[in-house]
């Protein structure tokens, strides 16, 4: 006889459970919970929102709250009800929470630890049940639950929105279940890891948190990004997940012997620095670095295996087996498809339709070309290219060469109005630990290191460049703040 494999995230983790139910799941401050003790959390949680809460199959809950292990137990919660997340990001404010949570038809609201003007702020937009409280009242909920269907809805992760209301990418149980696996099984991912998860869940947890628990291993949680906490956690993990300017501070500010416990880590989201990665391959060569690249629509779409990132740092790898990855001849835009796609935008037809393509592909905004050995290389994004003087650049290519410079640690490339020249680039570094560099050091370099066109017309040295609530550098703000004066910049000539 023939047993069919789960086609559903909960279903592929209620084999998990089954198989490893003694093992640690989750570890937070100290406190293990085991998949047993996780799976029934999670199952009272479901019972609790579908009887006492009367939330009705497939409604949206929300969820606002900082890292915490019981935040994944009521998101596996709602998922286990045949209900659909809503992750929100707690750093946001209350005015732009209100338009989220009425935009993706919230039914409830969990609050986990928020500051106190967030909890004050939503108090009255819809029903509010505090995170502890869920847990408790659910305790004594149990009874058999249905098994969600492969095509149900399970998820929506707003987008980025640095240019208006965010969209919300709808994912199901099969396509979170298969990004699941498809990372899992490129990365060196098993029962035996300990991934310590400190990027923030309301982003992290399709390409973290499910991953691992997908593949029977432990979820340390870190509430926020902290040196110290991460440093010291890495002394008894296996690996992390981060993004790149999160690598940069912490090879930068984490004793390296903690680091050096890691056997790999992987890191998305933003182009990596050659020369940051050149630095870990260096000073950290025992632990492995893995890349993979997507988007809140599709997470994940290429991977780069450390063996390809230690003869090739500029590329994002190759297309995961069920991924297909197509490039427009004219524009040079990255086109996408994959079983872990969204099904579209919650709410948002028209939406939808501007992102696909008519093969029902996803429009990346990304520019990039394969090379002779089938690898991704990105150039630059649509949005993100520069046009001066009707000459295109791509930011990437100046950071990359800012990143060279010895005493950087990390740079960013934005565009600002120019009336010469139509736009013109402006590069603003901060400086690696310990490490003393100006504004006219760093002009000098790159405007040595490019031609004419590409050079960028001035240069800054900030303390901390301004990101989103994972890490990414936030480009937009960075980008006004230069415009409005609130960054001093030394000018070419």
């Amino acid at each position: 006889m023939t047993v069919a494999p789960p086609l559903s995230l909960v279903a592929w983790l209620d084999s998990v459970v089954a198989a490893h139910g003694r093992r640690v799941a989750l570890a937070d401050d100290g406190v293990n919970v085991t998949y047993d003790e996780m799976w029934a959390t999670a199952g009272g949680v479901a019972n609790y929102l579908r009887t006492d809460l009367d939330a009705e199959l497939g409604a949206r809950i929300a969820i606002i709250g900082t890292n915490q292990a019981a935040y994944i137990e009521a998101f596996l919660g709602i998922l286990r009800g045949g209900l659909v997340a809503v992750p929100l990001n707690p750093m946001l404010d209350t005015r732009s929470l209100r338009a989220q949570l009425e935009a993706l038809d919230a039914s409830i609201l969990i609050l986990g630890e928020v500051d106190d003007d967030v909890r004050e702020g939503l108090c009255g937009v819809l029903p509010i049940v505090e995170l502890p409280r869920l847990l408790a009242d659910s305790e004594a909920h149990f009874g058999k639950l249905p098994l969600p269907r492969p095509a149900s809805p399970a998820c929506i992760i707003p987008t980025s929105g640095s240019t208006g209301l965010p969209k919300g990418a709808l994912h199901t149980q099969s396509g979170l279940l298969h990004c699941a696996l498809q990372i899992g099984g490129a990365l060196p991912l098993g029962p035996s890891d300990r991934n310590v998860s400190f990027l923030p869940f309301f982003a992290a947890i399709p390409e973290q948190v499910l991953p691992t628990l997908c593949a029977g291993g432990a979820v340390e949680v870190i509430a926020r990004f902290d040196v110290e906490r991460i440093a010291a956690a890495c002394a008894r993990a296996t690996c992390f997940d981060a993004v790149p300017t999160i690598m940069s501070r912490l090879i930068n500010e984490a004793p390296l012997e903690s680091l050096r416990q890691l056997n790999w880590v992987y890191f998305a989201s933003e182009p990596m620095p050659p020369a940051l990665l050149a630095r870990w391959h260096e000073e950290l060569p025992g632990v492995e670095t893995h890349q993979f690249y997507g988007m809140t629509e599709l997470v994940p779409a290429t991977v780069a295996s450390h063996r390809i990132l230690l003869t090739d740092r500029t590329t994002v790898g190759v297309p995961f087996p069920t991924t297909r990855v197509t490039r427009d001849p004219e524009s040079g835009e990255l086109f996408t498809r994959s079983p872990a796609q969204m099904s579209g935008y919650f709410n948002n037809a028209a939406a939808t339709r501007a992102a696909l393509t008519p093969e029902g592909a996803i429009r990346t905004g990304d520019v990039g070309e394969f090379d002779e050995l089938g690898r991704l290389h990105l150039t630059s994004r649509l949005k993100d290219l520069i046009i001066t003087g009707g000459l295109n650049v791509a930011p990437s290519e100046i950071e990359a060469v800012a990143c060279h410079h010895p005493s950087i640690g990390v740079a960013a490339v934005v565009g600002i109005p120019d009336e010469r020249w139509g736009e013109t680039p402006i590069v603003v570094g901060v400086a690696r630990d310990g490490a003393t560099v100006s504004a006219a050091d760093l002009l000098a370099h790159c405007r040595q290191s490019l031609k004419g066109f590409k050079r960028p017309s001035g240069a800054a040295i900030v303390d901390v460049l301004p990101s989103t609530g994972i890490g990414k550098v936030a480009k937009q703000l960075l980008r006004d703040q230069i415009v409005k004066g609130e960054i001093d910049l030394v000018r070419a000539g």
